[in-house]
């Protein structure tokens, strides 16, 4: 006795949207005679690419929906020629590889319900994923804080707000076969919270401290003044944002991705100084 599979074949190359949006993010689709055929990166081959805007090496990744039914004989195949996607939460056999539909990634050929062309399984890497991964190597600082003067502030005297951690960087790329993604930033706003009810937003001078060897009036255009000390110790909290833009395979031109944040806060002391009058 054998078991005999019928089956219907859709054969697609698990990945990543596509110019028509017929997959998922990243996705190249064509039409072959044995169905759609989907061009993806492989799970576990981003990596940073020294071209930006240039596909990458990393094994490409296919996968095989089949409708099947089960009677005695032997595995049939039989190609659907038209474009027809699997139905959603339709029952089909799932086979995945990624150089012979006879040597099947671990796991695979396995019974799984089709979740739609926006959910092809497995890990196929995606535009998004090869941004994020590009976005982690730049590896944004959290702001590091220094005033002037340091240590105890004075009611009345100006305090110099700096930010003297990293805030430019480089753009970077990353890649998995025909899937990539450039990314850049750029510094969006840097703002302070100084624990009062008071903020304020800096677009000059935001690194600035005041060096005690020059002995020229020193100024900076990223400061504030404390009125009372009412409340102090004061918890400053200074926000950085940077704008970020990407360009993939899908769209190569330049377009928004977000924003990334970083926070960091320090308690600040204030004094009222006292005068004495004899």
């Amino acid at each position: 006795m054998y078991r005999c599979l019928s089956i219907a074949v859709i054969v697609v190359l698990m990945s990543s949207t596509t110019a028509s949006g017929d997959g998922i993010d990243g996705t190249e689709i064509t039409e072959t005679v044995s169905g759609l055929v989907v061009t993806a990166g492989a799970p576990g081959s981003l990596a940073l690419s020294s071209e930006p805007g240039r596909p990458g090496g990393g094994a490409t990744v296919y996968c095989s929906w089949y409708h099947f039914s089960v009677v005695f004989g032997e595995y049939l195949f039989n190609p659907i020629g038209d474009s027809i996607w699997p139905q959603a939460g339709s029952t089909y056999l799932l086979n995945c590889w990624s150089s012979s539909p006879a040597t099947p990634l671990p796991g695979y050929p396995r019974i799984t319900q089709f979740r739609g062309r926006d959910k092809i399984p497995g890990n196929a890497v995606s535009t998004a994923d090869a941004a994020q991964f590009a976005i982690n190597y730049l590896n944004f600082e959290r702001p590091k804080i220094e005033l002037s003067p340091r240590g105890e502030q004075v009611v009345g005297v100006p305090t110099w707000l700096a930010v003297t951690s990293r805030l430019q960087y480089d753009r970077a790329s990353a890649n998995a076969g025909p899937v990539w993604a450039t990314v850049r930033a750029s510094l969006r706003d840097i703002t302070w919270d100084l624990g009062n009810g008071a903020s304020r937003e800096c677009t000059r001078d935001v690194s600035k401290v005041w060096n005690p060897a020059n002995p020229q009036d020193q100024s900076s255009h990223c400061s504030y003044t404390y009125t009372n000390s009412g409340g102090s110790p004061f918890n400053v909290t200074v926000t950085v944002r940077w704008r970020i833009e990407q360009r993939t395979n899908v769209n190569p031109a330049w377009h928004r991705w977000g924003t990334i944040t970083r926070s960091s806060s320090v308690s600040v002391p204030v004094t009222q100084l006292q005068s004495a009058i004899r």
